[in-house]
């Protein structure tokens, strides 16, 4: 899907970001049919940094971030053209991915345990 316009929270964000390769932020993205999403780009030191400041081995559960290797407008740019890519799916999936209610994924198991039943009974048949 094409994008129409990628902005901040405030337009200078990127101009006082204090360490391009250690810092992440809210994006908004507007696509050609309106809609605005809002998704998280973080660098991957900053995913470090954050284990390091919760004293975990591990990147926390919580809204995934697109990850970036430097927070630069061409960088930004580049990664959130990839993701509105295929109608746009991924960059919906990063925007809606903490409102999905477990029940979509429990339905998903439920017929894909039901798929895998049926390709076992052709293989026994």
């Amino acid at each position: 899907m094409l994008v129409k316009k990628i902005s901040f929270v405030r337009p200078t964000l990127l101009e006082e970001i204090p360490d391009i390769e250690d810092y992440n932020l809210d994006v908004f993205v507007e696509l050609e049919d309106g809609y605005t999403y809002t998704v998280v780009i973080a660098t991957a030191k900053n995913i470090v940094s954050l284990m390091d400041k919760e004293k975990t081995n591990f990147s926390e559960p919580g809204n995934p971030f697109i990850i970036v290797r430097k927070l630069t407008k061409e960088i930004i740019e580049e990664a959130v053209k990839a993701y509105a890519e295929n109608d746009a799916y991924w960059l919906k999936f990063y925007h809606f991915a903490g409102e999905v209610d477990t029940a979509v994924f429990n339905r998903l198991q439920a017929e894909h345990t039901e798929y895998l039943k049926e390709l076992d009974e052709l293989d026994n048949s």
